[in-house]
């Protein structure tokens, strides 16, 4: 028996990987992934960028660099911060390689075993494996129409602070799984009650840009004065996962420690990439490039939104999101999408079972067996509407 540290016990694959692992096979209308549009890469632009940054800056861009990120970059993230209602300087910004890395830093500086993670039930699937890693424990709040419910969050946050060490995470705009919206309301006071408890809550807003209708929300680093907000985003769903650049917002303090952690972790994100974002940015490629992707996603939401709604049989409910990638929906109780997908994927169809987005070891009532995830993004619109229809004669055909 290999040693393993202990927290390895609770380091376990994603189901969503796995899948994706099966659809690289080919035949599959895959709903199941995470993953952008390919077909919407600025890859003609971003092949541009990189020969000029090799041409005029090839020293820099394939030299290491600092731990906190391109100057540049880091000036422009935090201008970007400012237009969504954050008070930052270059200071407050940490470059990282996608947010998915600033989510594991803020887990190392603020969570160690045994502390409580304040989380939506369900919630980001990639998250909950991270703070698995380093053994915690939840207390979950549900979400409705609104987004998280901040009545139970808020009573959780107080009952876990007086005994012990606690870290509030959530995803506002386009939750992953369920494609809700935290409300205006809620924010605040979900904003106000860390704040007043003087804990770490990290936001994560890797969906923020990508809104098909609607005014923009505020953040809840903006809504409360609270030295242990930190804020992530990303250009993975902008501009191209594969460039790895994302950033966290914190205090001085608070991005200070995250660079010591991030320099032992890679020493820094990639030189290339981070000048590549930056100019893709600063040469005003950005704007246009979010309106692309903005149109072509919405009319795919539409597609998939309107499949459901013709196909779905009775007792079936599904959320409606205003923005993002995702739609959650619900079956019947004592339907199992487990044993749905085994069926589904006979007939080449992949989705994402609900379970693993729900936090085990939590006060979380449900275990979402009997809900299922959908990404109308990756796929072509034809695909969409064949797959809504392929699960509903799954769904009408007998009890899985």
């Amino acid at each position: 028996m290999i040693p393993y540290a202990s927290r390895m016990a609770r380091v376990a694959p994603s189901a969503i990987m796995a899948l994706l692992k099966q659809a690289a096979g080919g035949g599959f209308i895959n709903l199941a992934s995470g993953l952008p549009d390919a077909a919407l890469f600025p890859h003609e632009t971003i092949r541009a960028l990189a020969d000029d940054v090799l041409t005029r800056d090839w020293k820099a861009a394939l030299q290491y660099g600092p731990a906190e990120g391109h100057p540049p970059l880091r000036d422009f993230v935090a201008e970007l911060m400012r237009r969504r209602g954050v008070a930052a300087t270059a200071e407050n910004i940490l470059i990282t390689s996608g947010s998915q890395q600033a989510l594991d830093l803020a887990a190392r500086a603020f969570v160690e075993r045994g502390s409580v993670v304040s989380i939506e039930s369900p919630s980001y699937l990639a998250a909950i494996q991270t703070f698995d890693s380093y053994e915690v424990d939840y207390a979950a709040a549900p979400l409705d129409d609104d987004g998280v419910r901040d009545d139970v969050l808020i009573a959780n946050l107080r009952h876990a602070a007086g005994s012990g060490r606690v870290f509030q995470y959530l995803l506002p705009n386009f939750q992953n799984p369920t494609g809700l919206t935290l409300s205006v309301d809620r924010r605040m006071r979900i904003a106000e009650g860390a704040a007043d408890l003087q804990l770490p809550l990290l936001e994560d807003d890797a969906y923020y840009d990508l809104r098909y209708e609607g005014a923009a929300l505020p953040p809840l680093a903006a809504l409360a004065d609270n030295p242990l907000a930190q804020y992530t985003g990303t250009f993975s769903k902008t501009i191209a996962p594969g460039l790895r650049v994302g950033w966290v917002f914190g205090s001085p303090e608070v991005i200070a420690k995250l660079a010591q952690l991030k320099q032992i972790t890679d020493l820094h994100s990639g030189s290339l990439t981070q000048r590549l974002a930056f100019e893709f940015c600063a040469r005003g490629h950005l704007e246009p490039q979010i309106a692309k992707l903005c149109e072509a996603y919405r009319a795919k939401r539409d597609v998939m939104l309107n499949a459901l709604h013709r196909t779905m049989p009775d007792g079936m409910t599904w959320t409606r999101p205003r923005g993002g990638m995702f739609v959650f929906v619900t079956m019947p109780a004592g339907v199992d999408a487990d044993v749905l997908l085994q069926r589904a994927l006979e007939r080449k169809l992949m989705f994402v079972p609900g379970r693993p987005f729900f936090p085990r070891n939590s006060s979380s009532e449900s275990t979402g067996g009997n809900t299922l995830r959908l990404n109308f993004v990756s796929p072509p619109s034809d695909e969409i509407a064949r797959g809504v229809e392929v699960l509903a004669e799954l769904l009408r055909s007998g009890e899985p």
